[in-house]
């Protein structure tokens, strides 16, 4: 688990570090979430705001980094989500922290300069760009292909169980990345300037932006389970989780990739307008939150990071918002306990007059004494690819492709001298208990199953 978890953590600490930081760079006259106005960008006062909030934000990264390695120590798989699950709150919270003093300081120096600029409690509307805006999305006929995947992923797993399981992913991220896409498509078209082609300019380059970066993200993905499919259906072994860890570096970088396209794009034909508009909203914002009632948008773009957030001032907002909230944490409080009775099972076997029944969370299994063919210990495990179940570096437990058996389910805990390997038709059973002793008697009681 460790030589997965290191990379994955460390996306997760990068990740929050250049989310950090980048609020120190100006966003349409924002910067620490604060709008601030043109002449004021370059105040000695300001920049020395900005560079002591950078160096906090590096000395957070270092420490983050620190805390990654305690969470990676660990074997058992629910200590291991219980620390990460501290460890990222940790870090938002001291990101949190850090982000809301500097932000005051900066605020502080702006109302003591009385840099308060544009209207307060306005959302103009450009209808000619409001009419156009319609024709800026990148085509959703982009989604035909994931979508083509998924449904041959779902007919094919009739017959094959991980099938099954690539085209269930297949299908939740193809609907995630397609909402998305509608969400982005109907971006409000906001007055950022007098000048009609000024807005167009600006509400294009989003649009069109993020509704590639959705459609691109969702081809990928369904590309990347159908080579993973492929290379489990010709091969016995291997492990995914470098493809797993490849997709997730490459989805972040091409959201970052995009937003920053975005933003500096939009900064310079902003910087280029004389006739720029500008609503001052920093009342609108606190922790990260937008919470506007007088704006109907349901997303809008983030101060402090990349992406966009949730308007908690709409009714569909705020719904999404503390629902997606909800479901997130129900996921990972699930996780944490499905983790935590894996970690703590015991697996045993059942002989009754005509079958075996082996006894374990999630993947119990049931068969006839009369379809053994054989049974054998094994010194070592075999080396095998899983295809559906749970893995660390203690136990093995679902459905798995071995090398030299084929299709197995398996219910060991490993490092141990002795494996039992059960044959029968088209599948054989791996199984073992945590000492020597009761798997040598679990072999003896099988083999008088044979007939």
């Amino acid at each position: 688990m460790t030589f997965f978890l290191v990379p994955a953590l460390l996306i997760i600490a990068v990740s929050f570090f250049v989310n950090f930081q980048s609020s120190a760079t100006f966003k349409k006259n924002v910067v620490l979430g604060i709008t601030l106005p043109r002449e004021a960008q370059d105040d000695g006062r300001v920049r020395e705001i900005l560079e002591r909030y950078k160096k906090a934000n590096l000395l957070l990264f270092l420490a983050a980094l620190g805390g990654g390695f305690l969470v990676a120590l660990p074997s058992e798989a629910s200590l291991v989500i219980l620390l990460l699950i501290i460890w990222v709150v940790l870090l938002l919270w001291a990101g949190t922290m850090i982000l809301g003093s500097y932000s005051q300081k900066l605020m502080n120096l702006k109302t003591e300069e009385g840099w308060h600029m544009g209207a307060t409690n306005m959302v103009r509307v450009d209808l000619i760009v409001s009419r156009e805006k319609a024709k800026m999305p990148v085509s959703k006929l982009w989604f035909l292909p994931p979508f083509l995947v998924t449904v041959g992923f779902l007919v094919w797993g009739f017959s094959r169980d991980s099938y099954m399981l690539f085209g269930s992913l297949a299908l939740g991220e193809t609907l995630l990345f397609y909402l998305l896409w509608v969400l982005s498509a109907r971006e409000r078209a906001r007055v950022y300037s007098d000048d009609t082609e000024v807005n167009l300019a600006i509400t294009r380059l989003s649009i069109r932006g993020w509704t590639l970066c959705w459609v691109a993200l969702a081809n990928l993905h369904s590309y990347l389970l159908l080579s993973s499919a492929l290379f489990l259906r010709h091969s016995e072994t291997g492990n995914f989780g470098a493809i797993a860890f490849l997709t997730t570096l490459v989805t972040l970088g091409a959201i970052v990739m995009t937003a920053s396209h975005i933003r500096r794009s939009q900064n310079q034909i902003l910087s280029g307008s004389d006739s720029t508009l500008v609503v001052d909203e920093d009342h609108y914002w606190r922790g990260g939150i937008y919470n506007n009632p007088h704006d109907r948008r349901i997303l809008v773009e983030k101060r402090v990071g990349y992406g966009q957030t949730f308007n908690v001032g709409s009714k569909k907002g705020k719904l999404l918002y503390y629902g997606t909230t909800t479901a997130v944490g129900l996921l990972v409080l699930g996780l944490l306990l499905l983790f935590f009775g894996l970690d703590t099972a015991q697996y045993a076997l059942e002989i009754t007059d005509s079958h075996v029944v082996v006894r374990a969370p999630l993947y119990g299994f049931t068969f006839r004494q009369e379809d053994i063919k054989s049974i054998s210990l094994l010194a070592e495990l075999p080396r095998g690819t899983r295809t559906n179940g749970a893995e660390t570096s203690k136990y093995a437990l679902g459905n798995f492709t071995m090398t030299g058996f084929g299709k197995s389910k398996l219910y060991v805990y490993k490092n141990s001298s002795t494996y039992i390997a059960i044959q029968l038709p088209n599948l054989y059973v791996f199984f073992n208990a945590k000492t020597q002793e009761e798997t040598e008697d679990y072999y003896s009681a099988l083999q008088a199953c044979i007939p």
